[in-house]
């Protein structure tokens, strides 16, 4: 028997290939007797990805780091939430299992009019202490996501008003993600709820978020906080675990691969376009951060 292989690359990393000018979030249906062993094996993905289990039985794992695990057994009905750049697996345990499941960039919250969203609910979840989440049919906490997972899943692509009706779906299963996470105390940092913090953190991802296409130094990234470059550090790595320029370049590499998938726009345009001074430099950010180069990534 020929089996399926995932794309994933020798650093583990998984690719989706995303059609262009469509809906940017992807379905994809999986039955595990195509893969070797039922097994898809040990990857990550800059995606957020939400997952049901529509029949059979799966043994999923998650990476709390390189050493440790969470390990669950899910049965139809359950579901999962796995982070963005998290190292996970599954595989089969009986014949015939299948899932569905559905990828979407950080990114899909980042462009405007959804500013603030990223800033406010996508940035806390994806660095937060949580890696992942199960979702059992059993728990009643847990039923509302899973029928939204259902109803994302019942949603047919060909319909002409399904990009509203995805976006609606979507909307409400990261509300209920993020209330989850908040419930749980597990978003990125408790200074949240500091309203004159954050205040100060917005207006700094609000500069970048407008010209992350320019030149930029922390300096001015301060200044748009106004406070001090220490504090700008300190408030950087409180939030999002990261310094300002590390972010900045996040950013801009985030909206570098909105425009490979979206746009036929050439890789220098690309590059300069979202603030990077050359383009061997943007290749080997690129690289580093997704673990391809941008024409692959493309491809």
């Amino acid at each position: 028997m020929c089996y399926k292989t995932a794309d994933i690359n020798e650093n583990l990393l998984e690719s989706f290939q995303y059609p262009k000018g469509e809906f940017p979030v992807l379905r994809t249906k999986k039955s595990l007797d195509e893969y070797k062993q039922g097994e898809i094996s040990c990857h990550w993905h800059s995606e957020f990805q939400f997952g049901l289990l529509l029949q059979g039985k799966l043994d999923y794992y998650i990476f709390n780091n390189p050493v440790s695990k969470l390990h669950h057994t899910l049965n139809p009905g359950d579901g999962f939430f796995i982070n963005s750049r998290v190292l996970h697996g599954y595989r089969h345990t009986v014949p015939g299992s299948s899932l569905f499941l559905f990828s979407m960039i950080p990114s899909f919250f980042a462009s405007p009019p959804f500013g603030k969203l990223y800033q406010k609910i996508i940035l806390p979840v994806m660095h937060s202490k949580k890696n992942g989440l199960f979702l059992m049919s059993d728990q009643q906490e847990d039923t509302l996501m899973l029928r939204l997972f259902r109803k994302f899943k019942s949603l047919c692509p060909k319909e002409q008003d399904y990009e509203l009706h995805a976006m609606e779906v979507i909307c409400r299963i990261w509300q209920s993600l993020f209330h989850k996470f908040e419930s749980g105390d597990l978003l990125a940092d408790p200074s949240l709820k500091n309203i004159s913090h954050m205040t100060r953190m917005h207006k700094m991802l609000d500069f970048i978020h407008e010209n992350y296409s320019k030149p930029m130094t922390v300096e001015q990234i301060a200044d748009a906080g106004h406070i001090s470059k220490r504090e700008c550090f300190r408030c950087f790595r409180a939030v999002i675990n990261q310094s300002p320029i590390e972010y900045l370049i996040q950013y801009r590499l985030t909206m570098a691969a909105n425009l490979l998938m979206s746009s036929d726009k050439p890789l220098s345009a690309i590059s300069e376009s979202c603030g990077f001074e050359n383009i061997s430099y943007f290749t080997k950010c690129f690289k580093k951060r997704y673990g391809i180069l941008p024409r692959e990534f493309r491809s």
